[in-house]
């Protein structure tokens, strides 16, 4: 455990990282049922992320953490190397026009971020009802010799989110994939498969 995260939460346990929390399913359901595991997730609406930190404050639960940032500078900057045990990316934002690309969570830059915070054998479960985005992820994580595909571990989301809700009712397909990072010392045992500052959002929970 890394004193940053020792001190945010004041325990030892593992870390596990959503980016992009919405509206926290994910993040309630993930922090009730895993009490000992810290759960801290990164919003880029403040006012989402308030609404969420609210939530959580009203539940009592002391492993679940919220801040309204840009989640590509937070990974980048102040997460530390090889601390975190997991990240959650479900439903990123497509920036569907084409001016907008620029502005894609899914970049070589973010997917070394990933890589380089991340503990060996740490998880990157990714999820989106957009088959850009699906691509885009495989060729970005897929380009990090660190980082191998497993094909038998799917995302343990615990529900539909409001985005993913949304996708099918428009009769999206929900795709899906994890990688893995492979340890230093030898890879785990996986099979590869071909298929800006932190705000007053901060709460303790």
């Amino acid at each position: 455990m890394h004193a940053m995260w020792r001190h945010v939460f004041g325990n030892d346990h593992r870390v596990e990282v959503e980016i992009g929390c919405g509206t926290g399913t994910f993040l309630l359901a993930a922090s009730a049922r895993n009490p000992h595991v810290n759960f801290f997730g990164i919003e880029h609406s403040f006012s989402r992320a308030t609404h969420l930190a609210t939530a959580l404050a009203e539940t009592g639960r002391q492993n679940a953490r919220v801040i309204a940032a840009d989640a590509s500078c937070v990974i980048a900057h102040i997460i530390p190397p090889a601390s975190v045990d997991t990240y959650h990316v479900y439903f990123p934002d497509p920036w569907w026009k084409r001016r907008h690309h620029r502005r894609r969570l899914l970049t070589p830059a973010f997917a070394a971020a990933l890589a380089r915070t991340l503990a060996d054998g740490g998880r990157i479960y990714m999820v989106t009802d957009v088959p850009d985005v699906f691509a885009l992820a495989l060729k970005t994580f897929g380009a990090r010799s660190e980082l191998a595909r497993h094909a038998e571990l799917p995302p343990p989301r615990p529900g539909a989110t409001v985005f993913e809700r949304k996708g099918l009712a428009r009769g999206a397909a929900i795709e899906e994939v994890t990688f893995v990072k492979v340890a230093a010392a030898g890879a785990p045992d996986v099979h590869t498969s071909s298929a800006a500052p932190i705000t007053p959002a901060e709460s303790p929970s």
